[in-house]
């Protein structure tokens, strides 16, 4: 890390890089050392490229078509204090362009590097063809600036086999800036392969240091992170700071902080950059808390660009057809398929059982992946593992190497005998292939009408109606949605929740199954609209931030008196309103945190016509939280404070237990039935006294 280091731009530097890149790059050969290694500058300031570069950008010439159609053009203006030549680009309020760069047909490790001025920029280097990303590195601060402003982006040994991918140089700016002068520079030869063949994320002997198996092939994320700080020590101890000050759920202080610091301690020693920076994500993501999560630019385009996906969605379930092939997992919940889309399916269906994943349980196989998948699934529960089940797709697609599934009879209601399907085998899709995109909501069926077949509607949607299952004389409604995300409950999904609430008294309503079983989060604002319908005005939950690093878990009469308090000040959260409704209120959950964990806590136990039907407790993520990263490439997120209950216990890591416990039943799936919904669906209508 370190301090930057200011070059001073003279005016007569200026005057001498107007009068053009060839003049500047002459003067540079003359005087630059041999062994330089990057873009440098003059005694009296001015820029030059290494004369050894492979590839160089000022903008000189012109700029490229951009690489996505789709894009904004790349806009190049003249400027008097551009670092190479007299042209720049100009990026606008969250633009982006994207050079692309010819690299030749050579095994190398190169160092890329750009510059930007007058605003945040997040480069990137990405190496790919054919609108498919093989692998991204992120360019961080060097610590190189200009007295001018002008700031150094950059990372090196960057494993490129040039003979197999095109190369394209980024930048994404939020707010605006200029880019100028990208260079990539050779390092050195590789030997052996750039990308080797690899049997799954468990195959550790394939894939080498900075290495992880992605769709079977080694990727080169060492490119994600910066190199070791020079600092190292006073980094690690910093970041190991923010963990033990600002992490704040009590649960977890005590059951996971302890192995959380353990991986802190790999970074006081590690010896390449993707070891220690990975030690310091995995200690994140050690934390086990449903607002606590790691990420990186790598991630993100990787969950974008998928050369193999799959159209799968699995649920936590009884496989009660299959368990005499198969016994059940003494720990973990059988995995049945919950739905799937039309193709890039494997020829699975609802109520197939997908039994392991490279030799382990999936949920177990999920697990594993902590150590390298910065995209871990986050869980405050160490009892459920829904957020698990329901990312296996995605997780299957990325990182597996084979899978043994049991295949069902609809019509016999039998079940065959283990299957292995081997993903590796697995072709990649053209560029262009369609998919059947379909999302895991854990709804093995959409119950309302103008709800999507394929699950995929927007974030902020909300489907409401009389449920198809219903008729007018009966008057059973439905309401789906995913997130709880509003500000004032009139904006987005508030606005569509709240008019769907007010409906159902419109519409003189007998019943209604509230289905939130994709349980995304959001504000208190949110369930507030369920709440303020469904039950009676009572004080639930008191969120509090952890003063200080060496506060442990309160009494239960210490709780209670700090809830107490709070209660008497006015302080508390408190849900439901003084004329809630009397008709039978069903709420189907599943995989819930956050907002999403609050919505049921403030219906349990309010009144007798209301019941929450689910397979197991909530995620138990009762706290908010610090979002902190660097640079966009290393992005982590650290839940902050806790929740006290009014028997004085602390409510983050425990969730919120269902009145009726339902597990998805594979008989029941492969007869078209959803079972959650069903047990619901008969609480009401024995309620209506049908």
């Amino acid at each position: 890390m370190g301090w930057p280091s200011i070059v001073s731009k003279s005016a007569a530097a200026v005057a001498g890089a107007l009068r053009g890149r060839s003049r500047l790059l002459a003067f540079a050969l003359l005087l630059w050392p041999t062994e330089a290694q990057a873009g440098s500058f003059f005694d009296d300031g001015s820029f030059a490229f290494d004369p050894n570069a492979t590839v160089t950008f000022d903008f000189e010439e012109g700029v490229p078509e951009p690489v996505d159609p789709e894009q904004e053009p790349i806009v190049r203006v003249e400027s008097d204090s551009a670092l190479s030549g007299r042209w720049v680009i100009e990026l606008g309020e969250h633009g982006q362009a994207y050079i692309p760069l010819q690299l030749p047909p050579l095994a190398r490790r190169y160092q890329v590097s750009l510059w930007i001025r007058g605003g945040d920029g997040v480069g990137s280097f990405v190496v790919g063809a054919d609108d498919r990303v093989d692998e991204i590195a992120t360019l961080y601060p060097t610590g190189r600036v200009t007295s001018d402003g002008w700031v150094e982006l950059a990372n090196d040994e960057l494993r490129i086999d040039g003979a197999r991918f095109g190369a394209t140089a980024g930048l994404f700016s939020p707010e605006g800036c200029e880019l100028d002068a990208i260079e990539v520079v050779a390092q050195g030869a590789i030997d052996g392969e750039v990308n080797p063949s690899c049997n799954g994320a468990v195959d550790g002997a394939a894939c080498g240091t900075g290495q992880v198996c992605y769709w079977s092939e080694c990727r080169n994320v060492d490119g994600w992170v910066p190199p070791i700080p020079d600092d190292r020590q006073d980094v690690t101890a910093y970041l190991e700071n923010r963990l033990r000050f600002l992490f704040g759920p009590f649960r977890e202080r005590t059951l996971d902080l302890p192995n959380a610091l353990l991986a802190i301690e790999a970074m006081r020693h590690a010896t390449d950059r993707w070891t220690y920076w990975n030690s310091f994500t995995l200690a994140v993501r050690r934390l086990h808390d449903g607002h606590t999560s790691t990420s990186s630019m790598g991630t993100r385009t990787y969950d974008t660009y998928n050369p193999r996906p799959l159209a799968l969605c699995f649920l936590e379930g009884d496989a009660d057809l299959s368990q005499g092939t198969e016994p059940s997992d003494p720990f973990y919940r059988d995995i049945v398929v919950s739905h799937v889309g039309g193709d890039h399916n494997l020829g699975l269906k609802p109520g197939d059982r997908l039994v392991r994943v490279d030799g382990l349980h999936p949920v177990a196989w999920s697990r594993s992946l902590i150590v390298h998948n910065w995209r871990q699934p986050a869980v405050s529960n160490h009892a459920t593992f829904a957020e698990h089940a329901s990312e296996l797709g995605g997780l299957v697609s990325r990182f597996a190497h084979e899978i043994e599934i049991i295949r069902c009879d609809a019509q016999a209601k039998t079940c065959g005998a283990v299957e292995t399907i081997n993903l590796s085998d697995i072709p990649y899709d053209e560029v262009g292939t369609p998919f059947d995109h379909v999302r895991c909501d854990n709804r093995p069926l959409r119950h309302v009408p103008g709800a999507p077949p394929s699950h995929a509607g927007e974030y902020y949607d909300v489907f409401s109606g009389l449920l198809n299952e219903s008729n007018p004389t009966e008057r059973i409604y439905g309401v789906e949605w995913e997130s709880l995300s509003t500000m004032n409950g009139q904006d987005g999904m508030g606005a569509a929740l709240s008019g769907a609430v007010q409906s159902l008294n419109d519409e003189a309503a007998a019943a209604v199954i509230f289905d939130h079983r994709t349980g995304t989060g959001g504000t208190l604002v949110g369930p507030a609209i369920i709440w303020n319908f469904a039950v009676q005005k009572h004080p639930i939950s008191l969120m509090s931030t952890r003063q200080r690093a060496e506060d442990e878990q309160p009494s239960l009469t210490e709780g209670q008196a700090i809830f107490n308090q709070a209660l008497a000040q006015g302080w508390v959260d408190v849900a439901g309103s003084s004329f809630p409704t009397t008709m039978p209120v069903a709420l189907l959950i599943t995989e819930d945190v956050s907002a999403s964990d609050w919505l049921p806590l403030g219906m349990k136990d309010a009144g007798t016509n209301v019941r929450i039907f689910g397979p197991y407790q909530t995620n138990g993520g009762f706290s908010t939280r610090f979002i902190l990263g660097y640079w966009l490439g290393i992005n982590y997120v650290l839940a902050s404070g806790d929740t006290f209950l009014p028997d004085g216990s602390t409510a983050n890591g425990r969730g919120v237990e269902p009145d009726v416990v339902v597990l998805p039943r594979q008989s029941d799936l492969l007869a078209g039935k959803d079972t959650v919904f069903e047990a619901a669906l008969s609480w009401v209508r024995q309620e209506l006294g049908q």
